[in-house]
Parts: structure tokens; sequence; C-alpha cells
């Protein structure tokens, strides 16, 4: 087929935009209208008009996908998913799936990310949607087209070595060989969109999966009872919004061989992360690094007065608007007006340790120190402007990190180890009542309870005196 050519265009055609030369005044040079555009669209980017915009857009999406699959749970994987689904559909729980485990060469089948919860959920309701997003040059994030693959198919595997080495311990022969029937029909495939993952990084994938599916047996973790409630194995599917959706020929996941985990990629895929729409700049993964651009609203706030937030056209009003609804709920703080809030649903003990785990409403000053001896506070704000620093006889009792959310945090999530360490050595030893907190409960405070489990406890979560040596 003979190659087309490109027509040659004169000079004088070119229709160039105002701003394609524009005059610098501050710098005194001349800059190209590429390079300011580019520094406007950076700039776009991170305002949280264009952001809060993206994000409903996307979720539109969203909502589609999951009202065809009514009778499956949503699920956020954190921390962006959150954004992206209307409330009435939100599952309770969240999923924490991280695309670092999905990296090229990095692949990882975590134990302590186990998401053994959502196991439950998916035998509970025969399936699952797990939303997220990815910024700038990728259909799925690493998370949706790797983690999760990975994880359902060291589960799966892990649950068929279990069965295939009890089956010639039975007794009744039988018994065995129904076993064995049974696990000769259960899926070890490592499924994976060869769209988006190699054939050589399949095979590599491949090749650790066996490693993991041992590595979770001998962990600990009760195979036999995951056995004995996973009927089917688990299968990753994937919907992104330039997938080819027939709503009319959806299958029938209810009579499959498979339970589906969904993995639903919100943003739509955009070549240079953004692109110019009627009234606003399309952020692609517009909810990633939140605490960057969200100005202090949470999933829960922006759903609560998205109507109010977006019926504008106007960034600088929107942002007045987030505003001051972000400050009516910090000055609200219904948390401080009511004496006889339920604490027990804010927090978690680890196991049989007395370390607890728990979010922002957990540290109500009405209400923790009646159940807590000591409280470590991860964020960098304290519980109200009202109380910044807990009165005698709890101030030394009191510890705050000021731990930023995300990724810019985990400088100073490392240097608060050793600083958390120490205050809980002594309160251990005596046994006393230890809460860590952060805003949500599943980011800062739970390294810091980690660093402390490691520190103090065996792999029983029986208290070690002085703790163990890590070096």
């Amino acid at each position: 087929m003979p190659q087309s050519k490109t027509p040659s265009i004169p000079l004088s055609s070119i229709i160039f935009s105002q701003n394609y030369f524009c005059d610098d005044t501050d710098s005194g040079r001349i800059r190209t209208g590429f390079h300011y555009d580019n520094e406007q669209i950076h700039k776009d980017s991170k305002n949280i008009y264009n952001r809060l915009r993206s994000i409903y857009e996307d979720s539109k999406f969203v909502s589609e996908i999951s009202n065809m699959f009514p009778c499956l749970p949503v699920i956020a994987n954190e921390r962006c998913g959150t954004w992206y689904i209307d409330p009435q559909r939100l599952c309770a729980e969240s999923v924490y799936f991280k695309s670092t485990d999905g990296h090229t060469g990095n692949w990882a089948f975590n134990i302590r990310r186990l998401n053994a919860h959502l196991l439950d959920i998916i035998v509970k309701h025969s399936g699952c949607i797990v939303v997220d997003s990815t910024r700038r040059g990728k259909r799925l994030p690493d998370a949706l087209s790797k983690t999760i693959p990975i994880w359902c198919c060291t589960i799966n595997l892990a649950i068929k070595k279990y069965r295939d080495s009890i089956g010639f311990e039975r007794k009744n022969e039988l018994e065995s060989f129904l076993l064995q029937e049974k696990s000769s029909e259960w899926d070890t495939e490592f499924h994976s969109l060869s769209s988006v993952i190699s054939n050589s990084e399949h095979s590599q994938i491949v090749s650790l999966i066996p490693k993991f599916a041992q590595d979770l047996i001998n962990s600990g973790y009760n195979i036999e009872s995951l056995s004995n409630k996973l009927k089917k194995p688990l299968r990753p599917l994937w919907f992104t919004p330039s997938s080819n959706v027939f709503i009319h020929d959806l299958p029938d996941y209810s009579t499959v061989s498979f339970f589906p985990v969904i993995c639903l990629s919100a943003s739509q895929m955009v070549e240079m992360g953004s692109e110019r729409r009627h009234g606003y700049l399309y952020v692609q993964g517009s909810a990633d690094d939140h605490e960057m651009w969200a100005m202090g609203l949470t999933p829960s706030l922006f759903w609560k007065h998205h109507k109010t937030i977006l019926n504008t056209n106007d960034p600088v009003e929107c942002e007045k608007r987030v505003k001051e609804i972000v400050d009516g709920h910090r000055n609200t703080n219904p948390e401080l007006l009511v004496s006889n809030i339920d604490a027990s649903k804010n927090f978690d003990f680890i196991g049989n340790t007395c370390v607890a785990i728990g979010n922002y409403k957990s540290a109500n000053p009405l209400t923790c120190w009646t159940i807590f001896d000591y409280i470590i506070n991860c964020t960098p704000e304290p519980y109200s402007d009202s109380e910044p620093i807990p009165s005698p006889p709890y101030s030394n009792n009191y510890l705050q990190l000021s731990i930023p959310e995300g990724k810019k945090g985990q400088n100073n999530l490392f240097s608060s180890i050793p600083v958390a360490l120490e205050f809980v050595k002594k309160p251990l030893e005596e046994k006393k009542r230890i809460l860590i907190h952060c805003k949500q409960g599943i980011d800062r405070s739970v390294g810091i309870g980690l660093a402390v489990l490691v520190k103090y406890f065996d792999d029983g979560g029986v208290f070690i005196k002085g703790g163990v040596d890590n070096k």
C-alpha cells in the first residue's frame, strides 16, 4: 500500500494564535506562545475548579458502569478512588492496592496490605467493582492493571496449593477425589490486558506468582477458612472510558465460573494529561494528590455540596465557595457539641494489643480520655482551634506528629517514627491504652502503628519489653 504524502502547506496559510509571541515584560524577554500556553495549562491543572469539574465528569462514567451491575458493591481504592463515587453507591469499606506493587520490575504481593476484608465482600456479593484513576499517559493505573490481578492470581494459587496438599491426606477416598477434581478446575492463570502489559512483562509476573502464593501460605493467614468460603476463583475484568460497552449484551456474572473483580478506571485518557473543554480544563486523574489542591475539601464534603460548588463558571467563585464550606465544617465541629458519641466506631484496637488506630473523630476530647491513656496525633492540626494543647493531667500523655497527608508527608513520617517509638515505650510496659490517629485512620496513623508493632511485639502479638533491635 503506497505511503500517503503530507501535502506542503505555505507558511502564509498558517494562523497563529494571538499569544504565539508574547512580551514578558517582567523578565524583559520574548517568550513563544507555546511556552506561555504550557505554563498556563500547568497552572490551570492545579486549579480546584478544573479538578472538581473533571472529577464530576469522570464520576458519570463510574455511575454508568456501576448501574449496569447494581448487585455489585462499588469500592474505592484509596486514596483517590473515593472522589469519583456517588455516596449513594459507595461501599462503606475501601481498599488499598498500591500502584507501586505493580510497577515494572517491582511486582509484589504485599501481605501487610492483604485487603482480606475485600474477600468477604466478594463472597457476600459474588464480586465487586474497584474504582481508581490515573494521570496522563495511561488508560489504567498500575494498581488496577497489575497489583489487583497479581492479588487475584496469588490467592487463587494459594487456595489450589492448599487443596492439593490436603487432598492426599484425606482418609475418605471419595472426599479426596472430589477435592482434587474441584482443584483441577480451579483457575490459577494470571489474567492481564495485552493492550497494557507486554508479553515479556506478563511472563515475568507469572514466574513470581508461585513464590507469592507460598509466602501467603507461610504467613499464617487462615487459608483453610479462605478455601472453605471462596467457592469460585477470583478474576479481574477491566472497564475504562475507552472500553466498548454494549449495555444490552452484558454477561450475567452470577452464572460464570468465577467471582468478577471489576477494575474500573474513572478518568479519560488524554494525550497531554489535560484538555481544554467547554468552560474548563479537563485534567486526567484529577483526584490524585488531593492534598495539593483540595483546600481541605474531602470527598464526602464535595458530594454533599457538589451542586453549590459547581454551579458557577468562575474559578475564583468556586474557590470562595469551597473555602466557606470547609471553614463552616471546621467551625461547626458537631463532634465537640455532642457528648454521647459512640467513639468506638471511630477506632479499632490491633488484635489483643493495647494499641488502637483511629480517625479524627476518635480524638474527640470529650470522650477520648475516658477510653485512652495516651494519644498520638499524626496530623499537623490539633483536634480543634479551641483546644490546641491538651490541658493537665493529659499534656504529658499527648504527642503531636505534624505529618502532612500523602506523598509529601513521607519524609516526615520516617523522621517521626523514632519519636513515636520512644513515646510509647513506657506506656506499653505499663499496659496503658494508646490511640494513634490521623484524619481518616488509614494513612499516617497506620504507618506509625505498624512501626510500633514491629518494634515492640512478636508475630503473635505478644509484647516484647524493651523492644527488638531491627537494625
